[in-house]
C-alpha cells in the first residue's frame, strides 16, 4: 500500500508566504497536504505529472466590482459564484 494517495510531481510551487517560486513535489494523504520536497513517485498511490505548470493554493480574491456587476447581475451574486473563493 502506498504511503500517499497522490503526488503532484514536479510542478512550479507558489505557496503564498512570500517566498520566491521553485520546483517541487506535493505529496496528498487523506485530502490533506502530508509532504512538500522531492519525493519518490513510488510512495504515491496516484501520481500527477506537473511539469510546466504552476502549483498554487486556492486564493481568496477580495476585490470585487460589484458597481459593474449590476449591469449583468441585478442580484448581485457572490464572487464565489464566479470562479473566486
Amino acid at each position: 500500500m502506498a504511503e500517499f494517495d497522490k503526488i503532484i510531481k514536479g510542478g512550479t510551487i507558489v505557496d503564498g508566504t512570500r517566498i520566491p517560486r521553485y520546483k517541487g513535489d506535493i505529496a496528498i494523504k487523506d485530502g490533506l497536504i502530508a509532504e512538500i520536497g522531492h519525493i519518490d513517485p513510488g510512495r504515491g498511490e496516484e501520481v500527477l505529472d506537473a511539469d510546466g505548470m504552476i502549483v498554487a493554493p486556492g486564493f481568496v480574491d477580495l476585490h470585487t466590482h460589484y458597481d459593474a456587476q449590476l449591469f449583468w447581475d441585478p442580484y448581485c451574486s457572490i464572487s464565489c459564484w464566479h470562479g473566486i473563493t
